[in-house]
């Protein structure tokens, strides 16, 4: 009987609504803890030991006769914490600059992370499902798969919402070696099987004991250990002459930022830090313009122009109004980055000089079929904007060829690897952003702890102009060799080394990942069974 009843959805009858009560109130502190360990308590070891706890706090409730369906709404708990902490930001750009009721945005940030949620909970409840092998290294590789599966799904699914995936949350530690191997997924399910089988060893209920607990702890110090072993320069190599490159962090309000007259300010402040400076490249951020590039004023064009013509090349973010895709039909804008360089007329509508946003973001940028009501319900100026090529070529630079990409692109490295592929491949990643949006928030730290992963992905540096921050050069290795703070308006003169090779993970992308995941949860499944025939007999 307490068998069927636990099958059917819930904890085994000895299991009180106080205990019920407690596993939910600590599924959700172990999410907040994890969430922490993005931004801003940013460290490996927390992010591992919020998933260790939720891993021990499954194998408990499953002793005490919990369901696989009970134990995936307790990873939902854990997933509500997680991204409703982790993504609290959300609040700031549709209450303070959108102008929805602060309850109902709140509200829309808690539906949103429920939605998130659902990934890690399918991923628990199907590893519950297909039956936890007695072996604790099988039992870890089974969890491990599910879950990297269930991160490999959030960042595809409705064009995919890969942040706060757990491999960003290993910086720092020994597993961010594996980005350049398998990508932020991979260190993300070496992660979660390191966290498992730490979970294994914790005492308590289900725990491995004696001799059962010894592979599980060989394979734990294995993970540890071996990613030192993999030099981060072992696929690339440096490419041609350093590149001199001026950041421009205009720090620009973001509820003026589309006012005429404060517009034109910012055009002409940043008109004029670019002028000042002798760099053979400037970056200015995302949207720096806010209108074309041929709706400038005379004066300010003509200063850029000529500054261009004595040798320097102007990377520029602008909106641009593309012609109708059919007859009669109408124009579109595109997110876009203008590259003005020395001895090139000037034509934003030449797609050769321009690299137009290919990842728009869901209601931001396009807007979802059936959530028209939602995006209206704010005074912010979205849209549908048209999305530029998958695969844009690089810009020449001095010795360097630049692959950008615009604001929430860098989530994407399956994405951005294609730029960097072929003869003239990219050299050089820069990324130009504008998440004043979220105002002073965590969104902030964990967006750079974004652009640090692609480029240990890579093996390439990465320059970001943004307009509050985080302005910052981040080299192949993924460390930040400078940096202004954010929220303030400035400049950053830094010099960037190219480089070229690609990583495995550029040749192959989430794919190694994703069989990884697989193998992981056919020997969990192959495990299972044995057991099951085991105890049968």
């Amino acid at each position: 009987m307490t068998t069927r009843r636990a099958e059917r959805g819930g904890f085994a009858p000895r299991a009180g609504a106080g205990t019920r009560a407690g596993a939910v109130l600590a599924a959700l502190a172990l999410g907040l803890v994890h969430a922490a360990s993005f931004s801003p308590l940013d460290h490996w070891t927390l992010a591992l030991a919020g998933l260790a706890g939720l891993f021990v706090l499954l194998r408990v409730v499953r002793a005490r006769g919990a369901s696989a369906l009970a134990q995936a709404g307790l990873a939902a708990v854990f997933g509500i914490g997680w991204f409703g902490a982790g993504l609290a930001w959300l609040h700031i750009s549709m209450h303070v600059y959108g102008g929805m009721p602060s309850v109902m945005a709140a509200a829309a940030v808690l539906l949103f992370a429920g939605y998130l949620s659902l990934y890690p909970a399918l991923a628990v409840g199907l590893a519950a499902r297909w039956g936890a092998a007695r072996a604790p290294v099988a039992g870890a590789l089974g969890l491990a798969g599910a879950w990297t599966l269930g991160e490999l799904a959030r960042g595809w699914v409705f064009t995919g919402f890969p942040w706060l995936a757990v491999g960003y949350a290993q910086l720092g530690g020994p597993l961010d070696r594996l980005a350049p191997l398998v990508g932020v997924h991979g260190v993300g399910a070496a992660a979660a099987l390191l966290a498992a089988l730490l979970a294994a060893l914790i005492p308590g209920p289900g725990a491995a004991r004696g001799r059962a607990g010894v592979p599980a702890a060989l394979l734990a110090a294995v993970l540890v250990a071996a990613p030192l072993a993999v030099p981060r320069d072992a696929w690339t190599r440096p490419h041609g002459a350093p590149l001199s490159v001026r950041l421009i962090q205009g720090n620009v309000e973001q509820d003026m930022k589309f006012r005429p007259e404060r517009a034109v300010a910012a055009m002409r402040d940043y008109a004029q830090r670019f002028v000042d400076g002798q760099a053979a490249l400037t970056l200015l951020p995302e949207i720096a313009w806010t209108v074309p590039w041929d709706r400038t004023p005379p004066a300010i064009a003509q200063a850029v122009l000529e500054h261009v013509a004595r040798g320097h090349a102007l990377a520029l973010g602008v909106p641009t109004i593309l012609p109708p895709a059919a007859p009669g039909g109408q124009p579109a804008y595109a997110n876009s980055v203008l590259m003005l360089r020395p001895g090139t007329a000037v034509d934003p509508y030449d797609a050769a000089q321009r690299y137009d946003k290919h990842h728009l973001v869901p209601f931001g940028e396009f807007v979802p079929w059936g959530f028209r009501w939602f995006v209206d319900l704010m005074t912010i100026p979205l849209g549908d904007f048209a999305r530029g090529a998958t695969v844009q070529p690089p810009f020449s630079v001095g010795d360097q060829r630049i692959a950008f990409n615009i604001c929430y692109e860098d989530l994407f490295g399956e994405e951005l690897r294609l730029a960097l592929r072929g003869e003239a491949g990219a050299t050089v990643l820069a990324n130009v952003s504008n998440i004043a949006w979220f105002g002073r928030s965590h969104a902030l730290p964990q967006h750079l702890a974004i652009a640090r992963m692609r480029t240990l992905e890579t093996g390439r540096p990465m320059v970001r102009s943004t307009n509050t921050g985080v302005t910052a050069a981040i080299d192949a290795s993924g460390r930040v060799t400078a940096m202004l703070e954010p929220n303030t308006n400035g400049v950053l003169e830094v010099r960037v080394q190219g480089t070229t090779g690609l990583t495995p993970f550029v040749r192959l992308g989430n794919a190694t990942a994703f069989v990884l995941s697989l193998a992981a949860i056919a020997v969990a499944v192959v495990a299972a069974r044995a057991g099951h025939g085991t105890r049968s007999r």
